[in-house]
């Protein structure tokens, strides 16, 4: 049922989503000593507290309420993954790491962000849908749904569906997760920079909201894709452009906390 171009493109971009992660952070620790590598963890455990907990169970009271149109849909969620995940980064800077005045370790906790999110929602689903397509494959579908069913007639269709769905994506879907995760980790290190400024520095407390709304338009084109209104293509150029900007303002930022932080050692 999956071809094994299929199953080797899920193996593959799943451990690349894995790894990419775990090898940035320990090229940036290694290029960068003063850089505490538990910023890494935090950065991934407040992405998995924010993300994964609280903004989930604010979806399970609001999606039903805003389904039922597109704008409200794209509105609540661009806004809902804006506000949990810059809020977990600045509360992160203001509580844990508060006494951390590198802003590498803003960038180490980017990474650790982004890539906890790369692993959990691409690294280990990808590899979880390539188990799945070799015990069908060896199994055969009807047994596959059987098993998977438990022998109830609504599961099994529920399965069947699901099987038949995962063998009809394409190739460029699966390869595509790999270039995706890596903007997205890009754009996650560049908003923990400048949220850092703004927890760190004073005068700068206008940049967390900044970076709200800057989240927020990022996830408009992902929301209209969720949403069938566009194409998958045209998700990445505004993705790509958004990130660029992001990045352009978080080295500037960056520069600026650094010179803050090294007068503040000097005084």
């Amino acid at each position: 049922m999956f071809s094994g171009i299929t199953i080797a493109s899920m193996l593959i971009c799943g451990l690349l989503c894995i790894i990419i992660p775990i090898g940035a952070m320990i090229i940036y620790k290694k290029k960068n000593k003063d850089v505490r590598i538990s910023s890494f963890f935090i950065g991934g455990a407040v992405f998995f507290l924010f993300a994964l907990v609280l903004e989930q169970i604010m979806h399970y009271f609001m999606l039903p309420i805003v389904s039922g149109s597109t704008v409200t849909y794209v509105i609540y969620g661009v806004l809902a993954a804006g506000v949990f995940e810059e809020t977990g980064r600045f509360a992160a800077f203001k509580t844990v790491m508060k006494k951390r005045n590198n802003p590498g370790d803003a960038v180490m906790y980017g990474l650790g962000h982004g890539g906890i999110e790369a692993v959990i929602l691409a690294g280990v689903l990808l590899l979880s849908y390539a188990a799945t397509a070799i015990m069908t494959n060896q199994m055969g579908l009807e047994a596959m749904v059987s098993v998977s069913s438990g022998g109830n007639a609504e599961t099994a269709e529920l399965v069947r569906t699901q099987l038949e769905t995962m063998a009809s994506v394409g190739l460029g879907t699966i390869l595509v997760n790999v270039p995706e995760r890596i903007i997205a980790m890009t754009f996650h290190t560049a908003m923990s920079v400048m949220v850092f400024e703004s927890a760190r520095v004073k005068g700068k407390g206008y940049l967390y909201p900044v970076c709200i709304l800057f989240h927020a338009v990022l996830d408009v084109a992902p929301a209209l894709y969720q949403r069938q209104a566009i194409p998958m293509p045209a998700v990445y150029f505004p993705m790509i452009l958004i990130t660029a900007a992001a990045v352009y303002f978080a080295v500037k930022s960056y520069r600026r906390t650094k010179a803050v932080c090294a007068e503040e050692e000097t005084a």
